[in-house]
């Protein structure tokens, strides 16, 4: 892997080779070397790993601050799912994360279970990754703006921004007073490696709202979908999603042609299925 890393990037420095160097590298890695979806997922992982270490402790000897392989959309071997929630999924879905919001009997929020809810629902209705979710600071909630600065920097030492719901923009403005400090989802207590992860109480989540075949990542499709489903832009979704390339939102293209266009935003849409079936439940 470090000899085909070397043979294509290797006649320039560290400090020239940025995120659209290292797109390039990995398109190739399928389309010229002919090399399988998951092999090459081995290969960029040694290239993250490197440029990280680039970026981090040996950032005086190469100049760069930031990872470039981080501005890489990485086409994961179970990446090209379509799979995303309908809007029954979506109802199911959000009646699971209202019934555990509060301690059993009680007002009291429920901790341990909100920050798993805050974490879906930032995922569900803005199409930002997971790792993008974790590294999310107070600073970056524009609640005049509507918006949510992903820290994942483009080319250029461009901003991302990622769409924040009225509704979403609530949750946010109740969560600082269950936990605190300035990142958002800071590691937990105990915890002795830098990644987070959300499978174990994601995959209850999911059993408890009757959703079968279903990862965390299908969120972010789900909001690529919905939003082209509802009239959405392939290239403002380009830049929602962060894709460096606009062949990786092509495939959402599809659901534009077959669905009729609906002037609200996305995720208020979204908000709106789920929320029917609550204030039936809360009627009830």
């Amino acid at each position: 892997i470090l000899e085909g890393i070397r043979s294509d990037l290797g006649s320039s420095f560290v400090r020239e080779v940025d995120g659209a160097d290292v797109a390039r590298w990995y398109e190739d890695l399928t389309g010229v070397r002919d090399l399988s979806p998951g092999t090459a997922v081995r290969h960029f992982n040694v290239m993250h790993h490197m440029m990280a270490k680039a970026a981090t402790i040996w950032s005086k000897d190469t100049g760069i601050d930031r990872n470039p392989a981080d501005q890489v959309e990485v086409r994961r071997p179970d990446d090209q799912r379509d799979r995303y929630l309908s809007e029954d999924e979506l109802r199911r879905l959000k009646e699971a994360l209202d019934d555990k919001t509060y301690c059993k009997g009680t007002n009291k929020i429920n901790k341990t279970f909100f920050r798993l809810r805050l974490i879906v629902l930032i995922a569900l209705t803005t199409g930002m990754r997971v790792s993008e979710i974790f590294g999310l600071r107070w600073a970056d909630v524009m609640y005049g703006e509507g918006l949510i600065a992903v820290r994942a920097k483009l080319k250029g030492g461009k901003m991302r921004y990622a769409p924040m719901p009225v509704e979403l923009a609530g949750e946010l403005r109740r969560f600082p007073a269950v936990i605190g400090g300035d990142r958002i989802f800071p590691p937990k207590a105990g915890a002795t490696s830098g990644r987070q992860r959300v499978e174990g109480s994601f995959e209850d989540l999911l059993e408890r709202a009757r959703i079968e075949d279903f990862r965390f990542h299908d969120l972010r499709h789900t909001f690529a979908s919905w939003y082209m489903m509802n009239g959405g832009d392939l290239y403002e979704l380009a830049k929602i999603l962060g894709h460096s390339n606009i062949k990786m939102t092509e495939r959402y293209a599809k659901l534009a042609r077959t669905h009729i266009a609906r002037t609200s935003s996305t995720a208020r849409e979204m908000w709106k299925l789920m929320e029917r079936t609550s204030d039936k439940t809360n009627i009830g």
